[in-house]
């Protein structure tokens, strides 16, 4: 045996530990949380984007499309969950990246250095059709990763009694990773749903979703989840 074996044998027996079986789900206590889903995600944004930063895109064409298919996916997949979620009275909480104001001078220093200036009337602020929010649901904005250093979504979910989350959206590998992180931290019970979220990349989602599901976040398929909210 050697460490990466151990290691993966150790992970699967403290997962066995932490999550013994699914998070529960009860409309007085779950909350679907959606995390930024916007048309920053899109092909045919990045490659808008890159040609305003100057680069040539010729020949890009499959790559733009294989985002699109990747994402796709997730969003037909977050599509279900949210009628599902409010047929059966289950909360939704839509997160998002944007600053506050019109010349995005309150977004914080990462995105900032990353030119994520997305202010309200931008593009890439816009919900996609797949996850637009109810007139009644809260939305909630940020100009950093985690929906908890963002936002105030800890004391909402706290006054509205939640204490299991099911987690919804993009990038695997970046807000949703440290979101998840977070809400693990503060207590919360969290459902990933793995085919509901996605990097840019395939390769990304799986690194990422190896260094959290089951541990801070108990993972299961949309099909699995759909399954058992039917049952509510």
């Amino acid at each position: 045996m050697n460490l990466n074996e151990f290691t993966a044998q150790y992970y699967k027996g403290l997962s066995a530990t932490v999550y013994k079986d699914p998070v529960p789900l009860d409309k007085a206590d779950t909350a679907l949380v959606l995390i930024d889903v916007q048309d920053q995600l899109t092909g045919d944004y990045h490659k808008a984007h890159l040609k305003e930063m100057g680069f040539d895109v010729t020949g890009m064409e499959p790559i733009f499309e294989e985002i699109d298919e990747f994402i796709g996916s997730a969003l037909g997949n977050i599509e279900k969950i949210l009628a599902k979620c409010r047929e059966k009275g289950i909360r939704p909480i839509h997160c998002k990246i944007q600053s506050y104001l019109n010349d995005a001078a309150d977004t914080g220093r990462l995105h900032k250095s990353a030119g994520m200036l997305q202010p309200p009337s931008s593009r890439e602020s816009k919900f996609l059709p797949q996850g637009v929010p109810k007139d009644d649901e809260i939305v909630l904005t940020k100009t950093c990763s985690s929906v908890h250093v963002g936002t105030q979504i800890d004391r909402v979910l706290r006054n509205l009694g939640i204490t299991n989350i099911i987690v919804v959206g993009f990038y695997t590998d970046q807000c949703v990773s440290s979101s998840v992180r977070d809400f693990a931290d503060l207590g919360y019970r969290v459902a990933l749903i793995d085919d509901a979220v996605a990097a840019m990349s395939r390769e990304r989602h799986d690194m990422a979703m190896n260094g959290i599901s089951n541990i801070y976040a108990r993972s299961e398929t949309a099909a699995e989840l759909l399954t058992r909210l039917e049952k509510l």
